[in-house]
């Protein structure tokens, strides 16, 4: 039982992270700060004993890192997609629920190669979330499954908010 709180209270700290990054409006800072919170998570998932989900979460730090540097081009997108799904794969423990991560990552990955408009990086930021909630809820990361539906809607609003600012200023 102190493995499930002391996980919990470290990916209180990840989800801290997180919410900085879905505020930032940078996409080089919204990577920046997901390097920061798959770090803190790879801390908290050795908690929970899930290793489909340090695997992604270690391949998607290196992703991420190439992403804000600029070195992040088609194949470098083939070669992480791969490397999550047949690290992802090998290591899960989980069962399907383990395959979440992996699938989230992939999706992610993908999109980060494809996506350059910040509001293209945002719904796959949310798509990313969605799944990911669903996993941390089913491992008893609670803290991190809460924090990600919170973030969901943070997220939503301000694509919203994006979307409306957009139509105001084609009326003007």
């Amino acid at each position: 039982m102190n493995r499930i709180l002391l996980g919990n209270l470290i990916s209180f700290l990840a989800s801290l992270a997180l919410t900085a990054g879905c505020l930032m409006k940078d996409p080089k800072k919204v990577y920046g700060m997901q390097v920061t919170e798959n770090l803190i998570l790879v801390v908290s998932s050795a908690c929970f004993g899930s290793w489909s989900g340090i695997s992604t979460l270690l391949v998607s730090t290196v992703r991420n890192i190439l992403l804000v540097k600029g070195r992040f081009d088609k194949r470098m997108m083939y070669l992480f997609v791969v490397l999550v799904s047949v690290c992802g794969i090998a290591v899960n423990n989980k069962g399907l629920i383990g395959l979440l991560p992996v699938l989230a990552t992939v999706i992610l990955t993908v999109c980060n190669y494809y996506a350059r408009e910040i509001l293209a990086i945002k719904w796959s930021l949310f798509v990313n979330i969605v799944l990911w909630a669903v996993y941390f809820f089913a491992i008893l990361d609670v803290i991190s499954g809460i924090t990600q539906v919170v973030i969901a809607v943070v997220t939503l609003a301000s694509i919203w908010q994006m979307r409306v600012a957009a139509e105001d200023a084609q009326h003007i």
